[in-house]
């Protein structure tokens, strides 16, 4: 597989246009042998907690940033919201449950109570019986809570199809005074890149990414990109990376001077197609780049990950998904395929190691 070569200070010189040449050559190289496809997952989001150890300046899903009546706090998800949503999930045949949470909600008193209300004696056994319980009904999990512990990545490795967590940035400055991360323990780099190591060692189909637009500058997006692929040559775990920029939110305490312009997004996106080539794929969250699918596909992008039918977007909720139908048709109007596939990707199902036995059970029956 073709990947990049080229020193990082070769990679920021390199003209828009050039970029673009070069994502060209390697999506040809990849589509001689291959249908061109893009691919998204059907799924619905499980927020089981919004109580988190972190403050970061840029998050409106934290619980202590304000919500209006639409985005209130969850200490704990409840028992009937839980089952109305899985109701909804068969209803549109999603085939992924994220399941997304706070890191540590059980650090706060709040939830430790309402977890011992409902006989669990941690977060981390209500997140395995919620897995096996969304096992049972043929829904595949994809676990997104944080940093854990390598224990306890081990046991849900079983009971989850994927599993993920956002590097974001390695940029040193972000966790200082007046950094958007200078009150979040947990997204410490060193931190970040031991778990994405730990699903390594543990052969966890994975997904992580950066978040663009948060005080980081292009040096540090291509060091963590080359970081990345570094990790996946060594472990060979990472399914797709996300692009994710930055958006505005309001109650918020981040309020960039500059927001990161669209063509920073492009380029940062080729020049992860660039250093990937075609092993890992690349991904953007359609409804935060909404007027510019074309451009992201001729950039090099594979995957607009997943799009709910019936839940919003919690980490940016004044953003909707787009409709499949006006995906399909760009799509195909840059000569692509608009294909669902599982949150776990069909090579990992092969690759030995990677999908445990209760995982395939279940992508037998819903397949």
């Amino acid at each position: 597989m073709r990947k990049s070569t080229l020193p990082i200070e070769k990679l920021k010189s390199i003209s828009l246009r050039k970029i673009q040449k070069k994502v060209s050559e390697i999506t040809s190289e990849f589509n001689k042998e291959h249908d061109k496809v893009i691919t998204y997952s059907r799924n619905f989001t499980i927020s089981l907690s919004n109580y988190c150890l972190n403050h970061c300046s840029y998050c409106f899903y934290n619980h202590r940033v304000p919500k209006d009546q639409d985005n209130r706090n969850t200490i704990l998800l409840s028992n009937s919201k839980l089952d109305s949503l899985i109701d909804s999930a068969k209803k549109f045949d999603c085939k992924e449950a994220l399941i997304l949470s706070g890191e540590v909600p059980d650090s706060f008193q709040i939830v430790r109570d309402e977890l011992k209300a409902r006989g669990f004696a941690s977060f981390f056994r209500y997140l395995v019986t919620l897995c096996n319980k969304l096992l049972d009904m043929n829904f595949l999990p994809h676990t997104n809570v944080g940093l854990i512990s390598f224990d306890y990545m081990k046991e849900l490795k079983n009971i989850n199809a994927s599993m993920g967590l956002m590097l974001e940035s390695t940029c040193e400055r972000l966790s200082m005074k007046g950094g958007v991360h200078e009150f979040s323990p947990g997204k410490m780099p060193e931190k970040r890149i031991r778990f994405i190591e730990n699903a390594g060692k543990l052969k966890i189909p994975f997904t992580t990414g950066l978040l663009l637009g948060i005080g980081e500058d292009e040096t540090n997006r291509i060091e963590d990109l080359f970081l990345i692929y570094e990790l996946h040559k060594k472990y060979g775990h990472i399914q797709e990376i996300i692009l994710q920029n930055f958006i505005e939110k309001q109650n918020i305490q981040y309020h960039p001077i500059r927001p990161i312009p669209i063509e920073e997004i492009l380029r940062i996106i080729g020049i992860a197609k660039i250093i990937m080539g075609n092993e890992i794929e690349i991904q953007v969250p359609p409804n935060l780049l909404m007027g510019y699918e074309k451009e992201a596909i001729t950039m090099g992008i594979t995957d607009f990950g997943g799009i709910s039918p019936i839940t919003l977007d919690y980490i940016n909720p004044t953003h909707p998904w787009p409709q499949i139908d006006y995906l399909t048709k760009i799509c195909k109007k840059e000569g692509y395929e608009l294909k669902e596939r599982l949150p776990i990707y069909e090579k990992f199902i092969r690759k030995e190691g990677f999908c445990s036995k209760k995982i395939k059970a279940v992508i037998n029956k819903i397949m």
